[in-house]
């Protein structure tokens, strides 16, 4: 992990890409190269990978399963427990005699005991300062390190195995009085019946659990993946034909599970191909039609 004194991690080229608005506005030089190796060159040195440091990161997930794969270490407190911060902005840095200091925005903050932080390789990590101009307007530029990487898993979890890392976590609100026209309702999702709802739990793998409202649920399952395709190309996939609800219309698709992405790849037909040629065809005419022997693609 440590990176050779005499070996510069960047030069003002490659450095170019990540501080382009620092170069419009302040011009990046040769100055602000020399003090982003230093600095990539001073994080790296001290860094102990078997002691968590200031400028780490975490795989953090919380009891509620919520995965958060670029979590920081951002201070130490006195009582020697590791402030972490779970969704951080690039972090502002500086060097301090042992590794560096440390602020960043973002949240929102924990805090863990180094030695419940389990090593998990190391990964680069974003960092910045101010260039050569000094604390002005758009003034930072920034920079990665290669830092290690820790693991850490709340007690208790509310929901087994599943996390954000891998599922889709989808909370909904159940209106029994369907006051307006959706019986389950969530974000960015909906269901009118308890069929359309069920269907999809077997589309997408779910499972369902009581939330702390109790009239919601959390359903875990497969992640969505919406592909259009022209008619022909639809037509040749050799799937069943489903139901979906896409632009807030029921439509036939085709639906390919990766149990290995844990993904559920929903093919449909590009509005300006509209499956439903002749327009007056069923759902139930064009699954006839589907089961009869033509030229297939095998997924």
């Amino acid at each position: 992990m440590q990176q050779d004194k005499t070996e510069d991690r960047y030069s003002r080229e490659t450095l170019l890409p990540m501080n382009t608005l620092y170069d419009h506005e302040h011009c990046l030089t040769q100055e602000d190269v020399d003090a982003a190796n230093a600095l990539v060159r001073h994080i790296e040195r001290t860094r102990n990978p078997l002691v968590p440091q200031v400028g780490d990161r975490v795989r953090y997930t919380t009891r509620h399963g919520d995965f958060h794969g670029n979590a920081l270490i951002e201070a130490v407190r006195e009582d020697g427990m590791r402030s972490i911060c779970l969704c951080p902005y690039v972090p502002f840095v500086w060097a301090t005699a042992d590794g560096i200091g440390c602020s960043v925005s973002g949240g929102p903050f924990t805090a863990v005991m180094p030695q419940e932080l389990k090593p998990s390789g190391a990964m680069p990590g974003d960092f910045c300062a101010w260039g050569h101009c000094g604390a002005c307007g758009n003034g930072v530029v920034r920079f990665c390190a290669e830092v290690p990487l820790w693991e850490f898993r709340e007690g208790d979890p509310l929901y087994g195995d599943f996390s954000t890392e891998k599922w889709r976590k989808i909370s909904l609100y159940k209106d029994t009085e369907n006051l307006h026209g959706n019986l389950y309702r969530g974000d960015c999702i909906s269901f009118r019946t308890e069929e359309e709802f069920r269907r999809f739990l077997s589309d997408c793998e779910g499972t369902v659990f009581a939330a702390p409202n109790p009239k919601s649920v959390i359903v875990w399952g497969y992640r969505d993946e919406q592909v259009a395709l022209p008619r022909t190309e639809w037509k040749a996939l050799d799937v069943p034909v489903t139901e979906r609800r896409i632009y807030n219309t029921l439509q036939p698709v085709k639906l390919v599970k990766d149990h290995g992405r844990h993904t559920a790849v929903c093919y449909f037909v590009r509005p300006e191909d509209d499956i439903s040629q002749p327009q007056d065809m069923t759902l139930e005419e064009l699954i006839y039609e589907e089961s009869c022997p033509t030229s297939k693609v095998t997924v």
